[in-house]
This record gives C-alpha cells, sequence and structure tokens, in this order.
C-alpha cells in the first residue's frame, strides 16, 4: 500500500549547457557536478517501511550481485566501467557481485519512495561526492513527506 502520492519537480536541480545536461546537486554547501543524469517529474509514492524493508532485503541478497554481474559479464557494458575508471581489479570484484571500492549500487528512485529493484532503478555510481550528492537532494526533495 502506498501511503502518500504527491509531484515532485526535481528541475530546479538540472542546467542546460552546449556539453549535454547536468545535474547540480549540493555537499557542504558546494556545487556538485553530475554530466548526463536523466531527471524526471513523478508522482511521489511513499512506500510503507514494511514493503520498502522487504524489498531492501530482496536487493542484498541478491539484485545487487545480479546488477554488478549483469554490467560485466556483457562486453557492450563492461565499457561504461572501463570508461568511468573503474580498474580492472574492480572488475574482478563486480564478476563476483561486489562493488568496486568507492562505489555502490544506487537506486534512481529509492526503494521507500516507490521505487523498484529492476536494473532499469539501478546505477554504479562512486560514493563520494555523487552519491552523497545525489542523496542529499532526494533527503530534499521528499523531507516531510
Amino acid at each position: 500500500m502506498l501511503k502518500r502520492l504527491m509531484k515532485l519537480s526535481p528541475y530546479q536541480y538540472t542546467k542546460s549547457t552546449t556539453d549535454g545536461d547536468i545535474f547540480v546537486g549540493k555537499l557542504y554547501g558546494e556545487d556538485v557536478i553530475l554530466k548526463d543524469v536523466k531527471v524526471d517529474e513523478i508522482t511521489y509514492s511513499k512506500r510503507t517501511r514494511e514493503e520498502a524493508e522487504q524489498l531492501r532485503k530482496e536487493f542484498d541478497r541478491s539484485v545487487r550481485k545480479d546488477f554488478l554481474k549483469s554490467l560485466v559479464n556483457d562486453p557492450v557494458k563492461l565499457a561504461e566501467p572501463k570508461n568511468a575508471g573503474i580498474s580492472d581489479g574492480d572488475i574482478e570484484l563486480m564478476k563476483r557481485g561486489k562493488p568496486p571500492i568507492g562505489w555502490q549500487v544506487h537506486h534512481n528512485l529509492p526503494l521507500d519512495d516507490g521505487g523498484t529493484n529492476a536494473f532499469e532503478n539501478l546505477t554504479l555510481i562512486q560514493n563520494h561526492p555523487y552519491h552523497k550528492a545525489i542523496t542529499n537532494t532526494q533527503r530534499t526533495l521528499t523531507k516531510g513527506l
């Protein structure tokens, strides 16, 4: 059951440049810029704690591992982590379902906010500063809902 519905617009955090769209988050009061981040207006739907916890357990048990393996077991997808500077040693970790050091699998739309464990809702992201900046923005948008 979904608790609350509300329209959320993250567009105030994006800017168009000659190089494409960028996302501008905040970390310790400073701008953190991420290129090629897709932002959508959504109808916010807050999940019950129980439902979110069940999805989190599923993610921790198998989804994260399967997602990481899918990124490195497909030669086409493998180019992306390599282009992001992930080392061969970290790619070996990913083949075993472990995230590279300093990286994590992120839910684009968080589980407690109506997101799913579908691979389309997951991305591999560097913890500092990018994941922290996105998390700050998500918390700002959903605070008090």
